[in-house]
């Protein structure tokens, strides 16, 4: 038999044996090697270098988020001393929307009677005065800014101490009005309420004067304000709650 004979019927009959045997050997054969290649991108065996790295990234979150409150509530804090309102009890109330869209309108805050709101309660964000809380039902409030032209407020400034009516006009702009023109208000001083008004504590920033004008009857001046409080970015408020109203 020749060697070209001899060669045929050995290629014959390894083919006869892979057709039998190949399926398994590749099967076996190419789970292994697929598990050794998913175990170099999905282990589950978690190294202590990335569990550490994950929990340092969980505490660096944490700590940011406790920062956060800390500072808020140093500028909570500093402004319920600037009213120097004794007996007062301060409630968060975040805002779940405006009754005219989303940056106009009254102010809807979800607290109500149920957490000791009460009709006429005052107000405040870190910044400054923000309203007042005109009507409540049981879970939620409605809070009207001092930029709507229903609110009124005695105001005075921080320098000269010029005494004034404050209102709001178009586009929520304040105005202080009806102030004497011997007090001599300056442009950049601190609006603040007056002990005056009756209905807000003394003290509470309201904004800061921008231009001096004479006002409509020529024997006082009129004064523009720039309100304290960004009322398009307001998420929340701190509603004052004295203990003489809650009762």
């Amino acid at each position: 038999m020749r060697n070209r004979d001899v060669r045929l019927i050995w290629n014959i009959a390894a083919a006869v044996l892979l057709l039998f045997v190949g399926p398994p050997l590749l099967g076996v054969g190419g789970s292994i090697l697929g598990a050794k290649f998913a175990s170099l991108f999905f282990s589950d065996d978690v190294s202590p270098e990335s569990g550490y790295l994950s929990l340092s990234v969980k505490l660096m979150l944490e700590n940011a988020e406790l920062r956060e409150m800390a500072a808020k509530s140093r500028l909570y804090r500093s402004m319920l001393n600037y009213t120097r309102m004794p007996d007062v009890t301060a409630l968060v109330g975040r805002v779940m929307y405006r009754s005219e869209g989303l940056v106009r309108g009254n102010l809807i805050v979800d607290r109500g009677f149920d957490h000791g709101v009460y009709s006429g309660a005052v107000c405040i964000t870190s910044r400054g005065l923000a309203g007042i809380v005109t009507s409540v039902d049981a879970t939620s409030s409605t809070v009207v800014p001092i930029t709507s032209p229903s609110i009124h407020v005695s105001c005075i400034t921080a320098t000269t101490g010029s005494l004034g009516i404050l209102g709001s006009r178009s586009g929520g702009r304040l105005r202080l009005e009806y102030v004497d023109s011997s007090s001599k208000p300056e442009t950049g001083e601190t609006v603040l309420t007056s002990r005056f008004g009756g209905v807000y504590p003394e003290g509470i920033v309201v904004g800061r004067v921008e231009s001096v004008s004479e006002g409509a009857r020529g024997l006082d001046l009129s004064l523009e304000v720039s309100p304290a409080v960004d009322f398009e970015r307001v998420n929340e408020v701190l509603i004052l709650l004295s203990e003489e109203n809650a009762e």
